[in-house]
């Protein structure tokens, strides 16, 4: 039986060994990750059958059945979608 102490797997070539980096930004609440949030609040509106069209501005247009919405920001992107009924 051959043992490895370096960490690496049997007949690895070029690799960074056996041990995993797990400081990402997975390891924080979603309230300190905007894009996170901000792309759960799209999707959850998306499965409630609305278009969320993102401005440059940080602004959004939702859409559903020909009718818009205008949200000068997020805040207010997920303030409508609490009006919804759609979960935040």
């Amino acid at each position: 039986m051959t043992r490895h102490t370096n960490g690496k797997a049997p007949r690895a070539c070029d690799s960074e060994g056996l041990d995993i980096n797990t400081a990402n930004d997975l390891d924080f609440a979603t309230g300190t990750r905007h894009r996170k949030a901000e792309a759960t609040q799209i999707a959850a509106l998306a499965l409630a059958g609305h278009a969320v069209h993102k401005g440059r501005n940080g602004h959004y247009l939702v859409c559903k059945y020909g009718l818009t919405r205008y949200c000068q920001n997020f805040d207010d992107l997920q303030a409508f979608a609490r009006r919804l009924g759609v979960p935040t």
